[in-house]
Order: C-alpha cells, then sequence, then structure tokens
C-alpha cells in the first residue's frame, strides 16, 4: 500500500514538472520583445497642420484607433472581435458629411498580432455605390520571415512578391497590375532587419518605377531610409530622396516609454523646415 502511495506521489510530481516544463518552454512564444515598437500615441506638426493618431490595446491585440487631422476626426477603427488569431473590425473615413465603411477581416501568424496571413477588406461607399470592392491580401511565413505576398481586388490580381533572405537582409519587388494584367507599376526593395523578428528594419531602400500602356517607364525614383538604435530604442534617422540627402530625425529625448524628437528636413543641402514628434509605446 505504502509503494502504491508512492508511486502516485512520484507520477503526480512528474506531471507537475513536465506541465511546468512545456509552460516554461511556450512562454517565449506570448513573450516576444516587441518594446519600443507598438505605438499608443503619435503627432507631429507639418505645414501649419496639426496630425495625431491614438491606439488602444487589450494585450497586443488592437481595440481601438483614432486618426485626427487639425483636431478634426479623420478615420477611426472600431467593433473588433477576435476568436484565437482571427479578428475582425469596422473602419471608417469621414471627409466632409461624408462617411466611407470598410469591414475588415484577418487572421495573424502568432499573438504579437503583428504579422498578417490574410486579410479581407469591403470597402463601401454610400454616395457611390458602384465604387463599393473587396480587396484581399495573402501572405506566406517561414518562420518570422515573410516569403510572399499576393493581393487582389474583386478578385482579380493586384499585386504580388515573392521575398529572398541573405542572413537579416531581404530583397523582393512588389509587381501592380492593371486590369488587363499588364504591369503599371513595379516597387523593388532592399531591408536590412535589426534582429530575427524581422519587425524592426535597420535600413530599406526603395526603387519605384512606373509604366506607361506601351511599357515605357514614367516615373523611376530611390527612396533611402536608414535607422539608428539604442537597443531597441529608435534614437535616429536619415532619408535620401534619390541619392541626395533629404532629412535626418535628431535628439530622441525619452521619459520612460514616451519619446520626442525632431526631423529636418533638407532642400540643396539646407534645412527648410523642422517637424516634432511625439510617441508613446505600448512597452
Amino acid at each position: 500500500m505504502k509503494k502504491s502511495l508512492y508511486l502516485i506521489a512520484i507520477l503526480a510530481l512528474t506531471s507537475i514538472l513536465i506541465s511546468g516544463c512545456k509552460k516554461w518552454f511556450d512562454e517565449p512564444d506570448s513573450k516576444e520583445d516587441l518594446s519600443y515598437l507598438i505605438k499608443t500615441y503619435y503627432r507631429y506638426e507639418s505645414n501649419n497642420h496639426i496630425y495625431k493618431y491614438t491606439w488602444t490595446y487589450d494585450g497586443y491585440k488592437e481595440t481601438g484607433y483614432k486618426y485626427y487631422y487639425d483636431g478634426q476626426l479623420y478615420e477611426e477603427r472600431n467593433n473588433y472581435s477576435y476568436n484565437g488569431l482571427n479578428a475582425s473590425y469596422d473602419s471608417y473615413t469621414y471627409r466632409d458629411s461624408i462617411t466611407n465603411h470598410q469591414q475588415v477581416e484577418c487572421e495573424y501568424l502568432d499573438d504579437t498580432y503583428r504579422r498578417v496571413k490574410y486579410r479581407k477588406t469591403q470597402y463601401y461607399y454610400p454616395d457611390h455605390p458602384q465604387d463599393n470592392y473587396i480587396y484581399e491580401t495573402y501572405c506566406e511565413y517561414d518562420g518570422n520571415k515573410m516569403m510572399g505576398y499576393k493581393s487582389y481586388q474583386n478578385g482579380i490580381l493586384s499585386e504580388e512578391n515573392h521575398y529572398d533572405y541573405d542572413g537579416l537582409r531581404c530583397t523582393y519587388t512588389i509587381t501592380d497590375y492593371n486590369y488587363d494584367n499588364t504591369i503599371w507599376q513595379e516597387r523593388s526593395y532592399e531591408i536590412l532587419y535589426l534582429d530575427d523578428t524581422y519587425l524592426r528594419e535597420k535600413s530599406r531602400l526603395q526603387t519605384r518605377k512606373r509604366y506607361d500602356s506601351e511599357g515605357n517607364i514614367t516615373y523611376s525614383h530611390t527612396y533611402y531610409n536608414v535607422y539608428d538604435y539604442d537597443g531597441k530604442k529608435p534614437v535616429g534617422y536619415q532619408y535620401y530622396y534619390d541619392g541626395k540627402f533629404s532629412g535626418k530625425g535628431r535628439d530622441y529625448n525619452y521619459d520612460g516609454l514616451s519619446c520626442y524628437y525632431f526631423i529636418d528636413s533638407y532642400r540643396d543641402g539646407e534645412v527648410y523646415s523642422t517637424q516634432m514628434y511625439e510617441v508613446e509605446y505600448l512597452e
């Protein structure tokens, strides 16, 4: 009898240890470091206009979003519903007396709710119902790496690309199609990520080309962004347009999860405007 009780106690203890180990190994999947990545507040002034954005969350799940232009509500998202990694919400944009409505359904890759596997957006224009349409996107991943992307408008292929990686460096081209399946735009990217979450960028080089109906290039420009960090904190930014230095972020001042900084815009090597930015992070 004592031997049986001893065996039962050992089995119970083993079960507890296994459960505890399983929880310990599972935790990193739901505890990915997203510090200084998810914004809850963002504000800046430019050309005598004020832009403000606010977000609310339940954990990492977005539960609210509002965008204000010069103090007037311009866009918001609400009516969120979550079922595991699936979510739905309504989005509204306000222009004068017109309210446009979008219904969104999406599936996320993981419980960071940063990586989208599928999104379906139904656009409704009450004053022009003939312009209503459905936009769908499909994303493929290898771990945290996005490997492929396709989008469809009313079931017709609109964009597609494939990603190639060399360590933390990623290259891809987004091809945009007309309704007759001809190419109207190509955007080529080379991105260097800060770490293997593939969420924080150290640099981004974009080349954009547009074509006419005959396939001739009508627009070609390059954009290059470089980001500096102190650990996970953004602390600097440089921007180049067609190879010319065009802007920089400077004087990042952190107070806990709040940050204030300035962005100077350059023309012909001289500063022609400066904007102050405010941002608050979730964690």
